[in-house]
């Protein structure tokens, strides 16, 4: 129990709550009404590349999976950290070819981490409600009610919100980021290899946040050509610019600038995890208790 997507779907308005823990603290996931699917949109499946995608075992799962950290009691404020996964894959498949439970609790990060399930193990970059008008926020705003009401954790309010995705998780990022009143709540911004459209949406942001923001590319492909043009127009604009080859060594030095663009050696799903990437990034820039 407790990893996302085990629970199947459930009528508008129910909810469930499963915990477990391991070796990094606990695991919790909820069933939520304002959880990115289902969704119209999707509800007769998605065709792509000459397959068809049908919405039950794709875009039928409500579940938001919330990971704490083992010695952290939420309380008044909290931060919230959420990641979200690329093309076919799933949340509980992030979590662990990733390593992101460990890789979370070693950062030092005293906040939450949250993966709500997408389009699961799908070629689809679609958000669902996330994608609608202050959809973020809803779920936002139900996540919290639902952890107090499942006795998981005290009346809780966001404080920092982190955005990390993978690979097709640019998509919905940018959606959220443009969601009225929500680009001022965003701090930061992470995304691993993600950076294949939606640059005017993360430019504009990064001008207009203040909030800090991290690319960490592949050496070769569309996100590394996309992360050299954007980081090109930005020092255009005045904006000051870090980039540098990913090394553990020079964080201190590198990561913690405002804007940052590292190329790594490893390739497109590596480099989440091979040198402890997601782990590095916060805990150069998260608030600790």
């Amino acid at each position: 129990m407790g990893l996302a997507g085990q629970a199947g779907p459930r009528a508008a308005g129910q909810s469930r709550a499963a915990a477990s823990r391991n070796d990094y603290g606990r695991v919790v996931s909820l069933e939520l009404v304002a959880a990115p699917f289902p969704h119209r949109a999707r509800q007769a499946g998605y065709s792509f590349g000459g397959n068809f995608f049908p919405a039950v075992g794709h875009y039928d799962d409500p579940s938001v999976t919330v990971f704490i950290p083992a010695g952290f009691e939420p309380r008044g404020r909290v931060d919230l950290v959420f990641f979200f996964h690329g093309w076919y894959s799933s949340a509980a498949e992030a979590a662990r070819d990733f390593d992101l439970y460990r890789q979370f609790a070693a950062s030092g990060a005293r906040a939450l981490l949250v993966l709500p399930e997408t389009a699961r193990d799908a070629p689809d970059s679609f958000g669902g409600k996330l994608e609608d008008e202050e959809g973020f926020s809803a779920l936002l705003g139900e996540l919290l009610a639902r952890l107090h009401s499942a006795g998981i954790a005290p009346a809780l309010r966001p404080g920092s919100i982190t955005l990390v995705g993978h690979s097709g998780a640019y998509h919905v990022i940018s959606k959220i980021l443009a969601q009225r009143g929500m680009g001022s709540r965003i701090g930061a911004v992470c995304l691993f290899d993600a950076l294949y459209e939606e640059l005017p949406s993360y430019e504009l942001w990064i001008q207009a946040s203040g909030g800090r923001f991290v690319s960490i590319c592949a050496e070769e492909g569309d996100p590394a050509d996309n992360a050299r043009a954007l980081a090109a127009s930005l020092v255009g604009r005045g904006i000051a610019v870090e980039t540098a080859e990913d090394d553990p060594k020079a964080d201190k030095s590198v990561l913690g600038h405002r804007v940052v663009f590292l190329t790594s050696p490893y390739d497109h799903n590596g480099l989440v995890s091979q040198a402890d990437e997601f782990e590095r990034v916060l805990a150069a820039g998260l608030p600790s208790e």
